[in-house]
């Protein structure tokens, strides 16, 4: 996936993406990605690629939201969703991202499998996830070590024209990025993946 690409196949799918990722299942499953986490009150949370803003409706209106994306067209679109919330949206690429703060939850909802480097996008979510915060990561992964199958294989060729990438691996985007799973399952007829994970501690990070 490259992201100049990318920017303008999403100029032309913005108008269609919810018609295909709003429908009831996607948004079923989104609501059982957010189920798995807390979010309290004071709390901030950082959507990375935060698309047309579909996961504002699992949200917690208490919550003070930064909602980060490539695609201008997909953001404005994501701007009439906020209603009176505080919900701060920014185009921003993912790999290069830059914030004055950190984020007690980080969410990367549909992104590694879109971002032409997954692998720098986690590791800047690391970055600015305060200590002891959460990630939860919902995406298409296959299963790690294992070769996709020869429908997945056809399948990709078609979803890799609108963007996606659905044979990514992610302990190979995940490597020794000092990551840890608390939570892994399928959903969505074994198609996606919820993770709930924390960044991994050593002794000499942990604050006095």
């Amino acid at each position: 996936m490259k992201n100049s690409t990318n920017v303008t196949k999403y100029k032309v799918l913005a108008p269609l993406y919810d018609m295909f990722m709003g429908n009831r299942l996607f948004r079923k499953a989104r609501q059982q990605a957010f189920s798995e986490i807390r979010i309290n009150r004071g709390d901030s949370l950082l959507l990375v690629g935060v698309g047309t803003g579909e996961d504002f409706a699992f949200l917690p209106h208490h919550a003070s939201i930064t909602g980060i994306d490539l695609s201008h067209d997909m953001l404005k679109i994501a701007e009439t969703k906020k209603g009176h919330r505080d919900i701060n949206l920014l185009q921003m690429n993912a790999e290069t991202m830059v914030f004055n703060q950190k984020f007690n939850v980080i969410v990367l909802n549909l992104i590694l499998s879109v971002v032409e480097h997954p692998e720098k996008v986690l590791e800047k979510s690391l970055k600015y996830l305060e200590y002891g915060g959460t990630l939860l990561i919902f995406d298409k992964f296959v299963e790690s070590n294992k070769k996709p199958n020869l429908l997945r294989r056809g399948l990709n060729i078609v979803t890799s024209v609108v963007g996606t990438d659905i044979n990514r691996d992610f302990n190979a985007i995940k490597n020794d990025l000092p990551i840890e799973i608390h939570k892994q399952y399928h959903t969505v007829y074994g198609l996606y993946t919820i993770i709930v994970a924390r960044e991994k501690y050593t002794t000499n990070d942990i604050p006095e």
